[in-house]
């Protein structure tokens, strides 16, 4: 909730949104509209988001960045078109910026997160009262064509032994935070040492929508945090505080170790821990455990995004049992 606060107080919040009466708000949003003042429909949004979105008061940081850069993006080609426009049923104003965005080449991952933003300021716009339709409900996803496990590139186990090799104890956490513990980065910038039980082996982890759950440490992990002074172990585990600094902090390490740091980024690390597991394992509900996982289709994808076993099995195929 400190992190809730602290993003709250760096964004801009010209109104108390809660005390204001209906026709009050409708008459704010208007004008907010008619100036193109994107900062006021921003606040609007995002206290919004955080009243009656999934997650709530608990909607994490990085959520909450990623809908307001969505958000902006989207008035970037709306207001332009005329402001009215926002306060009708228009799907030609909605569908018209998908196909933009699918022009200029952006993903449909991408795409669609773009998507959830836009409609969240027509949530926010509804509660202000000054529109009762959602033109984005009406307004498709985009299509991906591409296998889900394609888009799982993990850091192979040879490039976290040669990451490991050039880290400093810093970095060191950070490479076995994602690479063994599975962390998310909304989860490793979060870590706290009064979550963690060297002697249990065990971290808690406050999840997506802020479930709470028990992680069991690798050898090297625990060894890694072990190995910090007990002076030190307060605060936050991490040395950085925001995702851009562990993002630039590792692909420097990426860039001393030789190691492919495009299309792996912070989140292939949890991809090599579901990997790495799943290889050594064979057992896909070990992984989904530990990967925290809601449900096993998801950890399914990794399966599919090792081809090895099927290689060698197709190699030894019509051979008999006796090539086994």
């Amino acid at each position: 909730m400190k992190e809730n606060t602290a993003l709250a107080a760096s964004m801009p919040y010209p109104h108390n949104w809660d005390t204001l009466a209906r026709d009050k708000r409708e008459k704010i949003v208007r004008k907010a509209l008619k100036s193109e003042d994107v900062e006021t429909l921003l606040s609007l949004t995002d206290h919004n988001l955080l009243m009656f979105g999934k997650g709530g008061a608990h909607t994490s940081p990085h959520t909450r960045r990623a809908y307001a850069t969505g958000v902006r993006v989207y008035l970037a080609y709306a207001l332009p078109l005329g402001w009215k426009r926002l306060t009708e049923y228009d799907t030609d104003l909605t569908i018209g910026y998908l196909r933009q965005l699918e022009r200029a080449g952006v993903k449909p991952g991408t795409i669609n997160s773009r998507r959830s933003a836009a409609r969240a300021l027509y949530r926010a716009l509804r509660w202000a009262g000054v529109l009762q339709a959602d033109p984005f409900g009406d307004t498709p996803r985009a299509q991906d064509n591409e296998d889900r496990w394609a888009k799982r590139e993990a850091y192979s186990k040879e490039d976290i032994e040669r990451l490991l090799g050039v880290a400093g104890p810093g970095e060191r956490l950070l490479i076995l935070l994602g690479a063994h513990g599975a962390l998310r980065m909304s989860e490793m910038v979060a870590l706290d040492w009064s979550h963690i039980d060297l002697e249990a082996r065990t971290m808690r982890i406050f999840g997506k929508g802020r479930k709470l759950a028990l992680v069991h440490l690798s050898g090297l992990l625990h060894e890694a945090l072990s190995g910090v002074a007990v002076e030190l172990r307060r605060g936050l585990v991490l040395p950085w505080c925001n995702p851009k600094s562990v993002r630039l902090a590792l692909k420097h390490l990426c860039l001393m170790a030789e190691v492919k740091y495009e299309k792996r980024q912070v989140h292939g690390l949890r991809h090599s821990a579901a990997t790495m597991l799943l290889s050594e394992t064979h057992d896909i509900f070990v992984v989904a455990r530990h990967m925290r996982h809601s449900s096993i289709a998801t950890t399914e994808i990794y399966a599919k995004a090792d081809p090895t076993r099927l290689v060698g099995a197709l190699a030894r195929f019509g051979e008999g049992p006796e090539a086994a």
